[in-house]
C-alpha cells in the first residue's frame, strides 16, 4: 500500500511546495477532478467517464488525464458511494451478528412499531443478517455499566469454531448496555480477531458508544456489512496509487471531514456518504466568501440528485438517522438523495409517465451517447429540446441529438404524444420530483426555501436549476465555478476530522460538571495525538464541545456547544447549558417548557484538524485550461412547448457585472446552464454565475 501521510501533507501550517491537491469524487456516471497545484498556483478540472463496477480504474483515469504521474507529489483526496451502493443494493459482505443471550431477536424485531400505521402495504426492508447468523454469548452488563456476568472461555471458544464454518467475511458484535462498558465486547472481539484474522471484527463500541440497544446494533450491522467492499476498493486503489510516486490518500467522511484511507477500510460506516458530502462541504465554504448564510445545495449527477442545506453558514450534521430503512449512529451532513439524473429513464407505468429511478448509467448510458441506449432519459430529453447542441461534448463523449429524438420518439408513440411534448413531460416530472426532494428538508422541517439561494452543480444540476427555483419561489440560483466538479472542489478543503461521543444519560441537576471536563479533556488528548499523528500541526488543531440534552421524558435530544471557558465554571453551566438549549428548541420547535426538568443524553467531542487549502485561495487561482472564448450564436429552445430564439454564451466570454437576460445558455467545459425567459443572469465579483428569477425577486 501507499506510504502513510507525513506532517505538512494536508492540514499544515501552509500548503506544501511543489505538491498537487487532488479532489476526485466518483458518481455512478462520471468521476470529476478539482487540482490545485501549489508550484504554479494553478486550477483545473477533469471530467472522464465511471468505470463500474469497481470504479476504482476511472480514479486512476482522471488522475492520468489531470498529468498525476510517478514524477509529481499529489495529495488526494477522495468521495466514493462504492460500500453505500453496495448496502443499498444488497450486494454487502455475508455476516453474523454476535449478541448477547436472549437477545437474539433485538435486531429484527426492529422497536416494533409501524412507521406508516396507515398503510397496510408497509414492509420494513429484509434485515442484513439472517436469523440463522446471529449468534449469543452469555454474558450481560447493568445499564450502570456494572458487569454481572463475564462471556466463559469455553462459550468463546465454541463460538470461534460455528463462525470458521459459516463463510463470513465479517462479524459485528453487540452487548447489552456496552455502551456503558464496553469490557465484555473488548474481550470477545479480541479472542475473534486472534482466531479468524481473515475476517472482519467489528464491535458496538468501536463503531458508536451510544445508547439505543436496536439502534446500535443496526449501526453495527451496517459497518461490517458494508467495510469489506470498501476495503477491497481502497485496496485495489492504493495499490494502483503505488506506481505514483508519493501520493497520498484521504477519504471524506460522513460528517465532511476527512480520514486516512488506510483507517477507513474497516470503519466504513464513517463514510457512507463519502460521495455527496463534498458539495455541501463546498457550498459552506461558498456561503462565508459569497456572502449566502442561507444555502440550498443541490447535486444533480448523471445517476442521483442530493440536496442538503447550509443554514447561518453550517453544514446541518445529524448524528441519527435512516437510511435505506435502517438507523444509523453516526455524525453525517444531512442530505437527502433520490434516483434523479441525467441518466434517468423514463418508463411507461400502464399508460402513466414514470422518471427514474432506474438509471442508463454511464454504460450503456442515455441514447444520445452513442453506446447502444435505446431508453430515454433526462439528457436525451434535453438535447431533444435544443438545451445541448447536437454534436456538443461531455469529457470524451460526443453527444447525438437524433438517437435522442428517435428514443422519445419512439417511448412517446403508445402515449398519442409527439416527441417535443414528451421531452418536455419528462424535464417537468423530473423537475418537481427534485423540488420535492428539496421540500422534504426544507418545508416539512417548517424551514421557508425562499429564505434561501439555491446552489446548482453536478454535471446536469445548472441545467435544471432554474426551473427547481422556480417550483420553490427561490429568487436567487449560484452556479458556481467549475461547477460540474464542485463537489471534488469542496474536497479540496476539507479538514480531517474525527468524532467521539459516549452516553451518560442524567439529569442535568445531577451532573458533575467536573466529570465532564475530565472526559472532553481525556477525549481532547485522545482524538489531539490521533490528528497530530496524521501530519496536524498543534495551532490547527481545534475542538467542539456538545452534549445531547431533552427533556425529561422526551425521546429525541438536541445538541448544545459547552464553551472550553464555561467547563471551568461548574456553577454557571446548568443555566447557561439551559438557555442554550431553550433557545434551540423555540428555534425547532417554536415554543419551549423552561419549567421542565432537563436531561443529559450523550456528550460528543469533534477533533478539527484545519487544512491548509481555504476557498479564498482556490477562488482566487487562474485556470490551467481557460475556459475557451467563442462567438456569441443563436439557436432554437423549446421552452414549455415554445420554440424561442435563444443565445449561446461562453462563460468565460461574459462581463462581470454585466446582466444577461434569458433566454440563453451559458456554456462551459464541466456543464451548462439554462437561462429561462423569465431568468437573468450574471457573473459576480468571485467568478459565480448568479441567475436571477423576476418574478420571485420583485
Amino acid at each position: 500500500m501507499a506510504a502513510s501521510p507525513a506532517p505538512e501533507t494536508i492540514a499544515g501550517s501552509g500548503a506544501s511546495q511543489d505538491r498537487a491537491y487532488v479532489g476526485i469524487d466518483v458518481g455512478g456516471t462520471f468521476t470529476d477532478l478539482a487540482m490545485y497545484d501549489t508550484a504554479t498556483g494553478l486550477f483545473s478540472t477533469v471530467k472522464v467517464p465511471s468505470s463500474p463496477p469497481t470504479f476504482w480504474p476511472s480514479v486512476i483515469a482522471a488522475l492520468d488525464a489531470a498529468d498525476i504521474d510517478a514524477t509529481r507529489s499529489a495529495t488526494v483526496l477522495h468521495g466514493t458511494t462504492v460500500h453505500l451502493n453496495a448496502f443499498l443494493e444488497r450486494r454487502g459482505a455475508r455476516m453474523a451478528l454476535v449478541t448477547t443471550e436472549g437477545f437474539r431477536d433485538i435486531y429484527e424485531m426492529r422497536r416494533g412499531n409501524r412507521v406508516r400505521p396507515y398503510d397496510m402495504h408497509f414492509r420494513y426492508p429484509e434485515p442484513l443478517v439472517k436469523r440463522r447468523d446471529i449468534f449469543t454469548v452469555a454474558e450481560r452488563t447493568s445499564a450502570d455499566g456494572t458487569v454481572l456476568a463475564a462471556p466463559a472461555e469455553a462459550d468463546i471458544a465454541q463460538l470461534v469454531e460455528r463462525l470458521k464454518d459459516g463463510g463470513y467475511e465479517a462479524v459485528a458484535i453487540c452487548f447489552l448496555h456496552s455502551y456503558r462498558n464496553p469490557q465484555n465486547e473488548v474481550a470477545v472481539t479480541q479472542a475473534l480477531r486472534e482466531a479468524l484474522p481473515g475476517i472482519l471484527v467489528g464491535p458496538s463500541h468501536e463503531v458508536c458508544r451510544e445508547w439505543r440497544e436496536y439502534e446500535r446494533t443496526s449501526t453495527a450491522v451496517i459497518n461490517g456489512y458494508a467495510s469489506p467492499v470498501l476495503k477491497r476498493y481502497l485496496t485495489d486503489l492504493l495499490t494502483a496509487l503505488e506506481e505514483k510516486a508519493n501520493t497520498r490518500l484521504f477519504l471524506l467522511q460522513s460528517n465532511g471531514g476527512l480520514m486516512r484511507a488506510e483507517d477507513a477500510g474497516d470503519r466504513g460506516i464513517l463514510s457512507l456518504l463519502s460521495g455527496p458530502v463534498g458539495g455541501n462541504v463546498a457550498g459552506r465554504a461558498l456561503s462565508e466568501e459569497a456572502g449566502f448564510p442561507n444555502l440550498i445545495c443541490i447535486d444533480m449527477g448523471g445517476t442521483s440528485f442530493e440536496a442538503s442545506l447550509v443554514v447561518d453558514g453550517q453544514s446541518v450534521v445529524q448524528t441519527e438517522r435512516e437510511i435505506g430503512g435502517f438507523p444509523v449512529l453516526s455524525p453525517m451532513v444531512d442530505i437527502h438523495t433520490i434516483g434523479a439524473g441525467g441518466g434517468s429513464i423514463a418508463w411507461n407505468d400502464a399508460g402513466a409517465l414514470r422518471v427514474g429511478p432506474q438509471s442508463a448509467g454511464a454504460r450503456p448510458g442515455p441514447a444520445c451517447y452513442g453506446h447502444g441506449g435505446t431508453e430515454p432519459t433526462v439528457t436525451d430529453a434535453n438535447i431533444a429540446l435544443g438545451r445541448l447542441e447536437d454534436g456538443c461534448s461531455f469529457g470524451n463523449l460526443t453527444l447525438d441529438a437524433a438517437k435522442a429524438r428517435d428514443a422519445i420518439a419512439t417511448f412517446a408513440a403508445p402515449f398519442g404524444m409527439d416527441g417535443e411534448a414528451m421531452a418536455q413531460g419528462i424535464l417537468d416530472i423530473i423537475n418537481e420530483q427534485m423540488a420535492n426532494a428539496i421540500r422534504t428538508i426544507t418545508v416539512r422541517r417548517g424551514i421557508d426555501p425562499r429564505e434561501f439561494a439555491l446552489v446548482a452543480y453536478g454535471g446536469a444540476g445548472p441545467m435544471h436549476a432554474a426551473d427547481i427555483a422556480r417550483l420553490l419561489g427561490v429568487s436567487k440560483v449560484v452556479v458556481p465555478r467549475a461547477a460540474g466538479a464542485f463537489s471534488a472542489w469542496g474536497m479540496l478543503q476539507s479538514d480531517l476530522v474525527h468524532d467521539m461521543a459516549e452516553t451518560v444519560l442524567i439529569d442535568a441537576r445531577e451532573v458533575d460538571w467536573a466529570s465532564f471536563a475530565q472526559w472532553f479533556d481525556s477525549s481532547a488528548e485522545t482524538l489531539g495525538a490521533r490528528l497530530v499523528s496524521e501530519g496536524v500541526p498543534r495551532e490547527r488543531v481545534h475542538f467542539e464541545r456538545l452534549v445531547d440534552v431533552r427533556y425529561v421524558g422526551q425521546e429525541n435530544t438536541l445538541s448544545v456547544v459547552l464553551p472550553p471557558e464555561l467547563l471551568a465554571a461548574p456553577e454557571k453551566c446548568l443555566a447557561t447549558m439551559r438557555t442554550a438549549f431553550e433557545a434551540e428548541y423555540v428555534k425547532v420547535f417554536g415554543h419551549s417548557n423552561p419549567d421542565e426538568a432537563l436531561e443529559v443524553a450523550t456528550l460528543r467531542l469533534r477533533a478539527k484538524g484545519e487544512s491548509a487549502l481555504d476557498a479564498r485561495t482556490l477562488l482566487a487561482a487562474d485556470d490551467a485550461v481557460p475556459e475557451a472564448m467563442t462567438a456569441e450564436r443563436e439557436g432554437q429552445i423549446i421552452f414549455d412547448g415554445i420554440a424561442r430564439a435563444t443565445r449561446f454564451i461562453t462563460r468565460g466570454g461574459m462581463t462581470p457585472g454585466k446582466d444577461y437576460a434569458g433566454p440563453c445558455v451559458i456554456e462551459e467545459a464541466t456543464a451548462t446552464t439554462i437561462v429561462p425567459p423569465d431568468f437573468s443572469a450574471t457573473i459576480d465579483k468571485l467568478g459565480n454565475l448568479i441567475l436571477t428569477f423576476e418574478e420571485a425577486a420583485r
